[in-house]
């Protein structure tokens, strides 16, 4: 509530909104008001109660209901814009990558696996730490380049996460590329880059890579 008065403190058409439903609902319980005397009046005079008059009594709750439902959908609408095309399908399609089968046996690898169980366990700081660490002796390592931007584009961190999938493209290819484009495009639809998106889908053979595209031309 204290949300909502400060932003209607500031929102001159949300104030002004704001006024118009109260000023509906005082009149709406005004009219309820008179209608319930009238009834009060008319059981006095008549011995059977009429069961129209509380028909009309709902009509009158029905109207005041509706002002307030209208108001908050404005309400809404003002303080919560409606999600751009482009963060819809990013929504849509994206599914963070799955992560590797770790084994924790090779001691050479130790580092990277604690790393990858932190990711699939959803504490992506924690792996990009780790990751990052080694990612200082192997800034080359494809594998680092796209878990880091994987773990970034987890975290919402966009930027970030193009900054690390770029750097694959730049590598020879290896087993992450045909996903890494694809998450390259994401990442790009993301922030709204739509040509980008669209250059980046061309090069990945993603079984989504069509279906997105169509959903983009169509736009």
């Amino acid at each position: 509530m204290e949300a909502f008065e400060l932003e209607m403190e500031g929102n001159e058409l949300l104030r002004q909104n704001y006024k118009e439903v109260k000023a509906l609902i005082l009149g709406v319980e005004e009219g309820a008001l008179r209608n319930t005397l009238d009834n009060f009046h008319q059981e006095m005079t008549n011995s059977e109660v009429d069961q129209t008059p509380s028909k009309k009594i709902n009509a009158w709750a029905w109207a005041a209901a509706a002002a307030i439902a209208l108001f908050i959908a404005g309400a809404v609408w003002i303080l919560y814009p409606s999600e751009s095309f482009h963060s819809r399908q990013f929504a849509q399609f994206y599914i963070e990558d799955p992560g590797l089968i770790t084994a924790m046996s090779s001691e050479s690898s130790y580092d990277f696996d604690r790393a990858m169980v932190e990711y699939k366990s959803g504490n992506y700081q924690e792996a990009i730490e780790r990751w990052e660490k080694l990612y200082q002796s192997n800034p080359e390592n494809d594998t680092l380049n796209y878990f880091l931007g994987s773990a970034h584009l987890a975290k919402e961190e966009t930027e970030p996460a193009i900054a690390y999938f770029q750097k694959v493209t730049q590598l020879p290819e290896g087993r992450f590329t045909d996903d890494n484009y694809w998450y390259l495009a994401l990442s790009y639809l993301k922030l709204g880059r739509m040509e980008d998106a669209v250059n980046a889908l061309y090069k990945t053979d993603h079984p989504l890579k069509e279906k997105l595209l169509n959903s983009i031309h169509e736009q």
